[in-house]
């Protein structure tokens, strides 16, 4: 997919109905400086949300926000991610934090597979 086509897939994702961390990754995507969207998810699934490029999801305020609307969905990736392990997830500090960028992270790598890049 070209930069032009990754753009319309993202931009209709953005207008899907409902709230959903794939539609708050795509909207990152398409907000991000980068003119090659590409890099966007290279960028985050290399140096991740603790990097600080998600301007969402810098401060606690903000991912326990995020965490508590996308709640059953945090949920639903980290069974998924545990039943793939066969163990449980180990978080490291803030809870709502963590959880918030490992679904954040997980939906863009998930996405990116969708989109067919090789990150």
């Amino acid at each position: 997919m070209n930069n032009e086509q990754l753009k319309n897939k993202l931009e209709e994702i953005t207008n899907e109905s409902g709230h959903s961390i794939r539609k708050e990754v795509a909207q990152e995507a398409l907000d991000y400086t980068s003119e090659n969207i590409a890099d966007f998810f290279s960028d985050l699934l290399e140096y991740g949300c603790v990097s600080g490029m998600i301007s969402i999801l810098v401060y606690y305020a903000d991912t326990h926000a995020f965490f508590n609307k996308h709640y059953a969905e945090i949920e639903e990736l980290r069974y998924e991610q545990e039943e793939m392990l066969g163990h449980a997830l180990t978080p490291n500090g803030d809870l709502m934090n963590w959880y918030t960028w490992f679904a954040f992270e997980e939906t863009a790598q998930l996405l990116a597979n969708e989109l067919g890049l090789n990150i």
